[in-house]
Parts: structure tokens; sequence; C-alpha cells
């Protein structure tokens, strides 16, 4: 493969992730801008997860046959034009409806590039660590441009800097080599309706112990992404910081995120095998996931920010280390769906509850209590695995 063409992935990656990430924060500060409840900006956050909750396992599945390139230039041109919508829509209805499309282009984006890293690394962690590497490089950037725009322009400018980052993820998908071994249909509403053996298939992956684990962890920890995305910027604001010190701190996590993905092998050797590296990268961001209500300094904020920094950036080469190690070629698309599903079921539950148990215990008894029961569920999906091993 030419070096243009890994470059074009990994810039699938910059753009992809972070432009899930830039949407996750434009939520909460469109929600507070149009006055909503927590509960209401918690149940748009949730929107935005419905769609790809539906689609990942079936995206997936048709990505291991029609292509991932495909997939991204379609999804990746809706995350250019649909952010320009939100200021001309100012409405909750059209908020919600909006967060629906919007979270589907994203998340297929960010599907479409992991599995194009995963069928060219096939257990290379060095390429998937340059990968997130860049992928948390990305993570870094986006909140500091909306953080930014939305300072300095408002709502417009924010929602304005998103769609150039769609552009942007557009023209790197383009770049993307093309497979020749590939089924000829079309990308249209037709894919929207779902071919139940695709489900099946991805779910009986869940019957191999390893495969199974590394979707629990993805799960919890999207859920303390999704937690920390949804409600900490809402929880800053009522503490006096502005959008662009809420992008900062965002992108300081991210900052320390993006090197951390290159200590993945580190992270193994310390820990003996690369299972037991990821149970403890989780547990160290859900850690700091429940230090980082109590704080109000911004220096102390960012010090534990890089802390859960640190725990998101080395955990996300050791998922997909060990899937694309652990999984044939022709089945990526499918078990990157599988993981998708679970993160997306995350992202939408954990707003609802977050929001349901803030407006009882406060954010930061709600921060709490989420963290304690993640914090539990990694302990528990690590015995497993040991167990059946």
């Amino acid at each position: 493969m030419e070096r243009r063409q890994i470059i074009a992935v990994y810039m699938t990656g910059f753009f992809s992730l972070s432009a899930l990430q830039m949407v996750a924060l434009a939520t909460p500060l469109w929600g507070q801008h149009l006055g909503l409840s927590v509960f209401m900006i918690g149940l748009a956050s949730a929107a935005r997860s419905v769609s790809p909750f539906v689609y990942a396992l079936h995206f997936g599945a048709l990505m291991d046959s029609i292509g991932a390139r495909r997939f991204l230039i379609a999804f990746s041109a809706q995350c250019a034009v649909v952010p320009l919508l939100y200021p001309l829509l100012p409405f909750p209805v059209a908020f919600l409806l909006l967060q629906l499309v919007l979270g589907l282009a994203a998340a297929t984006a960010w599907l479409g590039a992991q599995t194009a890293i995963a069928r060219i690394a096939a257990g290379n962690s060095q390429l998937t660590g340059r990968f997130s590497f860049f992928t948390s490089a990305g993570t870094v950037a986006g909140p500091l441009v909306l953080g930014f725009a939305w300072e300095r322009f408002g709502p417009v400018g924010g929602f304005c800097a998103l769609g150039a980052w769609g552009a942007a993820l557009l023209a790197a998908s383009i770049l993307l080599p093309a497979r020749k071994n590939v089924v000829r249909r079309p990308i249209d509403f037709g894919i929207l309706l779902p071919d139940w053996r695709n489900y099946a298939n991805g779910l009986r992956a869940l019957k191999r112990p390893l495969v199974a684990f590394v979707i629990v962890c993805a799960f919890i920890r999207l859920a303390a992404v999704s937690t920390l995305d949804s409600f900490y910027p809402v929880f800053l604001q009522t503490l006096g910081f502005s959008a662009a010190a809420i992008g900062a701190l965002f992108a300081i996590g991210n900052l320390v995120s993006s090197p951390s993905a290159l200590l993945a092998a580190w992270g193994e050797r310390m820990c003996g095998t690369a299972q037991r590296a990821l149970s403890v990268s989780v547990a160290t961001l859900v850690v700091a996931l429940a230090v980082l209500p109590a704080l109000e300094s911004f220096w102390v904020i960012a010090f534990w920010i890089g802390v859960y920094g640190f725990g998101l950036g080395i955990s996300m080469p050791l998922m997909l280390s060990l899937l694309s190690g652990g999984v044939s070629p022709e089945l990526q698309g499918s078990v990157a769906g599988l993981r998708a599903t679970a993160n997306r079921f995350a992202a939408f539950i954990l707003p609802l509850i977050m929001g349901a148990l803030a407006e009882s215990l406060g954010l930061g008894g709600a921060f709490m209590a989420i963290s304690g029961a993640l914090l539990v569920l990694v302990l528990v999906a690590d015995l497993r695995l040991n167990a059946r091993r």
C-alpha cells in the first residue's frame, strides 16, 4: 500500500472520532443556548446514539462486502452538511431530529475508519498505535476548534466549524484505497433496511471470551466518555468556566490521550498481558471520572483530565489490536460493528440514566454513582475473562 493511502487511513481516524466528540460537546452547549433542562439535554445526547445503535452491526457487515471507503464518503458528506442546519432550526424537536441524522453519520464514519485500519493492521500493534495516535490528536484539535469558534462567533460559528471538519473528513475518505473484491451495490436508502442475518453473525462473535471481554471494556470506556462529554460541560458552566476554557480542558485530556496511544506495548509489558493492560487502563479513566466533579480549580481539573486521557488513550490501541489479531479480515467490519453497538448503547443509555440521577442526586452525586457502577463492571469483566481462560 502506498504511503499516501496509509496517511489517508490515519487522517480518517483524525477527523472521524473527533467529529463524534465535537458533536457530543456541541450538544450540551446548544441545549443550554436553547434553554433546555438537564433531562432534555440528556435526551438530546442520547438521541445522537439511537440510530448508530440500531445500524452499527448492519453497517459493519455491509462494510465487509461493500467496502468501508464508500460508506465513509457517503456519511462524511453528511457530516459536512447537517451541522449547518442546527442554527437554521433552533427548535427542540428539530434539535432531536438532527441529532438522529448527525449521530448516525458521525458514528458510521468512525466505524468505517476502524474497519479500514483493522483490515490493514491485522493485529500489528505498531499500525494500530499510530492510527490511535492520529485519532487522539484529532480529538485534541477538535474541541479546541469548536470551543474557539463557539466562543468567538457563537453557535453559528461552532456549527460551521463542525461542518468544515466534516468536509475535511470527506476529503480524507476520497483518498482511501479502494478495495477490488467488493459487492457493487449503491449506498442509498435501501441500506437502511436491516438484514437480520448480519445481526446474528455479529452477535455470534460474543461466544469468544476475548471478543466478549473487549466489547464489555468498550462499553465501559464509552459509558465514561459519554457521561463526561454530555454533562461535564454543563457542570463546568455552573462553575463559571467559559466555552473556550471548557474546550481547552477537554483538549488537555485528549492531548495526553494522543501520545498515550503509543504506549500500548509498554502497558502490555507492565501488566503482563494485553487483556490485563486493557482492564487497568479502563479502570484508570473511570477513577478519574469519579474524582473530577469534586474539583473546581482549572489546573487541578486539568491534571485529572490528563489522568482520564491517559487511560482513554492507551486503551484504544489495545482494543483494536486484540480484535484485529483475534478475528479474520472478512469479519472485521462485523466485529467493529459489534463494538460500535456496545459503544452506542452506552452513549444512549448513560445520558438518560445520568440525567435522571442528576435530577435527584445532583450532577456530582450522579457522577459518583455512575463511576462506582462502572468500576465494579471492570473488575467483574477482568475476573470473568481470567476464569474462562
